[in-house]
């Protein structure tokens, strides 16, 4: 009954704020509530649902390269393994917690067509890392969401989480990488290095979705980034989880340039989640077995458990 009363109070302090809700599924699903907030000059896109009882983390939800906060929270998006189990991420956590994601500037709905978000004020691009990581803390300030918060990251989400964690420590207690993009990737590939960032980013006449030609479309100077993390001070200790696909990246072999084929990557990128598993001496790496890129598309139900430890992790810590 407590929860329940302070979700309430929650919901009416948003509504207040501005945001629309969405009636609940069912009993057990809290409302999705979503506003778009001032930010300087611009508007974010937030979407959140649940609570938090004071001490507890709020989680944060970011999404990988050009992707908007659908991922996190459209069922229609789910492709469901034979054991797996919904709903979205970001409603099964909400049960027992409040969480929020969010659309960068100029990445892709899950709606026919794939169009560009017209959700979050377009921005100049390209940017790096640590913008994309003092966006939204911004955003998070300005909504506001309370802190200290666990951030749940999904592939190039997984910097701009790293990043955050780096460059506000006082703010996050636990991190929770989903299939991410490690820094190690370019070391790892060596030489190839240059033909994979070609894949990632390709001139914009060559993108296949045609939403990516515009000139607004989210594209980040992965280098530049890349270098921001790794020359950054020591994460400060907190409990992390690494999730890590075991099936082939969705890219067409003829696509790729002469030079580098799909298993080049796909081995690279797997070890190089070494990467994050060293950041916490207690960090438990698992295979999503079946899954491909998008885990918490085809395991949803694993990515809440891996997040629920971590918050538990957390909340054993703030006890002792």
């Amino acid at each position: 009954m407590a929860r329940q009363s302070q979700y309430w109070l929650w919901l009416a302090f948003l509504l207040k704020l501005g945001f629309s809700a969405a009636a609940p599924a069912n009993a057990e699903e809290a409302s999705l509530i979503a506003r778009n907030v001032p930010v300087g000059d611009r508007e974010l896109y937030l979407v959140c649902a649940g609570s938090t009882r004071p001490g507890e983390p709020s989680v944060i939800l970011i999404s990988g390269y050009r992707d908007s906060s659908d991922p996190w929270t459209e069922s229609d998006a789910l492709s469901l393994l034979p054991e797996a189990s919904g709903p979205p991420v970001l409603q099964g956590l909400a049960r027992d917690h409040l969480v929020c994601a969010y659309d960068r500037p100029g990445t892709l709905r899950y709606v026919t067509g794939l169009p560009l978000t017209a959700r979050s004020t377009p921005v100049a691009q390209p940017r790096t890392v640590r913008e994309l990581a003092a966006e939204l803390h911004a955003l998070l300030m300005a909504a506001p969401v309370p802190r200290p918060y666990v951030l749940v990251s999904h592939s190039l989400g997984g910097l701009i989480g790293l990043a955050f964690a780096l460059t506000y420590p006082a703010d996050v207690r636990g991190l929770v990488f989903v299939d991410s993009f490690s820094p190690n990737v370019r070391d790892r590939l060596g030489g190839l290095w240059p033909l994979y960032r070609g894949v990632l980013n390709p001139p914009a006449d060559e993108q296949t979705i045609v939403s990516l030609r515009s000139a607004a479309s989210e594209r980040v100077d992965i280098d530049a980034s890349f270098d921001q993390v790794l020359s950054s001070p020591l994460l400060s200790p907190m409990p992390v989880a690494v999730l890590t696909k075991t099936e082939p990246f969705r890219i067409a072999p003829s696509s790729l340039p002469a030079g580098i084929t799909l298993s080049d990557i796909d081995r690279a990128y797997e070890s190089a989640q070494d990467y994050f598993v060293a950041l916490s001496p207690t960090t438990p790496h698992v295979m999503a077995t079946g899954s491909e890129h998008y885990i918490q598309l085809s395991q949803p139900d694993l990515v809440i458990k891996a997040t629920e430890l971590v918050i538990s992790r957390v909340l054993d810590e703030s006890r002792r």
